[in-house]
């Protein structure tokens, strides 16, 4: 008897065992994640698993699910926003699954489960502490899976299998769990086909009903890492898009096996009559493709591994492993790029996949990241030179953006000043940026803010009320209100906000945004360059070409004493067309929000997750004044803990 075989011999035991076991917490999560997108991270023979998580779901009418490796998962940069994240891994001891949890640890999904046999392995001990997973161990008759998974991935097949029971009006319970047992034993008991035919030397081709996705999964996987034979699968009508043309050049090493259901049965029927008759096939049917069914074609699929394993005079429990196995299977390369996708390389990756720049062709973000940490941590400032809208207040809900600025962080500014720190506000408001600060700071230091209203364009000191110091008008702000009035862009009665030196337009008041962006472009002042547009979260700014907020940060470096010092920029519209976007554009500058894709443009160091005023008052708290001169404190900043 083979390793495997006896491995296959003691699977009723696991079965038995992982039916008896409570699956009550399995069943729960599943009945929660209703209506959420889940994702199953799994690699090797635990995707098996995951595929039939994914049936699970699919029966039970739960929502979608994405079946992921875990390098998949790793390098999607996605956040994850509300979705169920389940890990699936046998031992829970390898380095690509401790990737994958690292990044699911720190999205902004709505829950994780690891699934694992082994409730000492390293990722299920970092998962138990974590107060955001759920770990599940289920119980398995033999500890040791030999090559393939065996125990393991039906251990979890048989949980899941279960616990989906559990979800319905009238579960079945032990009956099903007699079932399964009981079936177990006939397929795995069964003799090999007379009509096998299997040859060493064959190509396998495993067409399939998408509805035996897992079962597929596990032949196409064992055989690969068994080394048994090349094999490829697809569903049927995939394999008719030109697949077949193997069989026409080499149909005598050709083997077929086919999974049907009872509905994709006569799919598969006209393939077979009209492959050549010197390829072998086989078939085999798994009732209507529901939940049972699909854990039996698991069961079925380790029989077939093992006759195929006979007939090639190779044991799938021990097959043989080249002497570079373990240096490439314990290489921790995954698990140390997710360590460096910190929520900063994350958050601008993904604004780098949006926007796709044509220039970034081969800087690595995470090694711009880690030198513009170290570039910070090293550089002292003379000045701080803040957005407003988005930064200092929330852009929502309108309310907030109206109201007064937090005062946790008007009592860091006014530290920072004091401690003789130039502190400035490029805004893209009007007086009323400085009527809010006014009523916030004590006024023995307005002669000491500096203020840029208009995006920059117009620069006094905060006790000087531009009501009665406006800047002069501009004849070309003037044509571009007369365009926009006759434009018929904006919604019936808008009173359109024209000062002197700026057209602002809130979103709420365009009546088509695609078109306004399109038919804007046509406007005879932006045509000839007299006026540029920048966007804010909440509106569209049409202003001077000569306007920028940079004006502000010169300004603060010149009242430091020296033009130039360095000035910490820090805005939330960091996006190519925001209005933001040269205030992030240094070495040191911050985001608190949006970025654009190109690497020496705006970062944020939070990510996604610590956004506006909540992200400027922990750089704030993190700043440090030395003489006239601040640095941030990158250790108070607690990066990649804020969650």
């Amino acid at each position: 008897m083979t390793i495997f075989s006896e491995k296959l011999r003691r699977l009723p035991e696991t079965i038995e065992l992982a039916s008896a076991h409570g699956v009550g917490d399995i069943a729960f999560a599943l009945s929660q994640g209703k209506g959420r997108l889940a994702v199953a991270i799994a690699s090797g023979g635990s995707v098996v698993t995951a595929e039939f998580f994914s049936r699970c779901r699919t029966t039970l009418q739960l929502g979608p699910t994405m079946v992921m490796t875990p390098m998949q998962f790793v390098l999607s940069m996605e956040n994850w926003d509300g979705c169920d994240i389940w890990l699936f891994s046998a031992g829970a001891n390898n380095p690509d699954i401790a990737a994958a949890f690292r990044v699911a640890n720190a999205s902004s999904c709505k829950s994780i489960q690891l699934m694992t046999v082994q409730s000492e392995g390293a990722t299920t001990i970092v998962a138990s502490d974590s107060l955001r997973a759920k770990v599940i161990v289920t119980p398995v008759a033999d500890p040791k899976d030999g090559f393939l998974a065996t125990h393991s991935m039906i251990s979890m097949v048989t949980a899941l299998l279960m616990a989906s029971d559990l979800t319905t009006e009238q579960p079945q319970r032990g009956r099903l769990a007699e079932e399964l047992r009981k079936r177990a034993e006939e397929v795995l008991s069964a003799p090999q086909s007379p009509d096998f035919g299997f040859q060493v030397g064959d190509t396998l081709f495993v067409l399939h009903d998408p509805q035996n996705a897992a079962a597929a999964t596990l032949i196409e996987t064992s055989l690969w890492e068994t080394g048994i034979a090349p094999v490829q699968r697809t569903d049927f009508r995939n394999f008719a898009h030109g697949r077949h043309v193997w069989a026409a050049k080499h149909p005598e090493t050709m083997y077929v096996l086919a999974l049907t259901t009872t509905e994709s049965g006569d799919v598969w029927k006209p393939i077979r009559a009209a492959l050549p008759s010197q390829t072998r096939i086989q078939h085999a049917e798994f009732d209507h493709g529901g939940r049972l069914a699909n854990a039996v074609s698991i069961l079925w699929g380790l029989s077939f591994v093992q006759h195929l394993g006979n007939a090639t005079s190779i044991d799938p429990g021990r097959p043989g492993r080249g002497p570079f196995a373990e240096a490439i299977y314990d290489n921790p390369a995954l698990d140390t790029l997710s360590r460096d996708l910190t929520s900063s390389v994350r958050h601008k990756a993904s604004a780098r996949m949006h926007f796709d720049p044509i220039d970034e062709r081969s800087a690595s973000l995470c090694s711009v990241g880690r030198e513009r940490l170290l570039s910070l941590a090293g550089a002292s400032f003379v000045g701080l030179a803040l957005d407003y809208d988005g930064t200092v207040v929330p852009n929502d809900p309108r309310e907030a953006r109206l109201g007064p600025p937090p005062k946790a962080i008007m009592h860091e500014l006014v530290r920072l000043v004091d401690d003789g720190i130039q502190v400035g506000f490029a805004t893209g408001r009007g007086g009323s940026a400085g009527e809010k600060l006014r009523d916030a700071l004590p006024k023995r230091i307005y002669r000491n803010v500096l203020m840029g209203y208009y995006n920059g364009a117009h620069i006094r000191t905060l006790d000087v009320d531009i009501a009665e110091d406006p800047p002069q008008r501009n004849p070309n702000i003037a044509e571009v209100t007369r365009w926009l009035t006759g434009s018929g862009l904006l919604r019936d009665g808008v009173e359109i906000k024209a000062r002197p030196i700026q057209v602002s337009i809130d979103y709420a008041d365009v009546i088509d945004i695609e078109r306004f962006a399109e038919s804007l472009a046509a406007c005879p002042q932006i045509v000839e360059g007299s006026v540029k547009v920048l966007r804010s979260h909440h509106s569209v700014d049409i202003v001077l070409a000569s306007t920028s907020k940079l004006r502000v940060v010169e300004e603060l470096a010149r009242r430091s004493g020296d033009a130039s010092k360095a000035v910490l920029g820090i805005g939330d519209s960091g996006s190519p067309l925001g209005n933001d976007r040269e205030l992030l554009s240094g070495p040191h500058c911050l985001s608190v929000g949006s970025v654009c894709g190109a690497s020496g443009g705006a970062w944020t160091l939070f990510g996604s997750k610590l956004r506006g005023p909540d992200a400027l008052l922990r750089i704030l708290q993190a700043a440090r004044a030395k003489g006239c001169e601040m640095i941030i404190d990158l250790s108070a900043l607690k990066l990649d803990q804020h969650s």
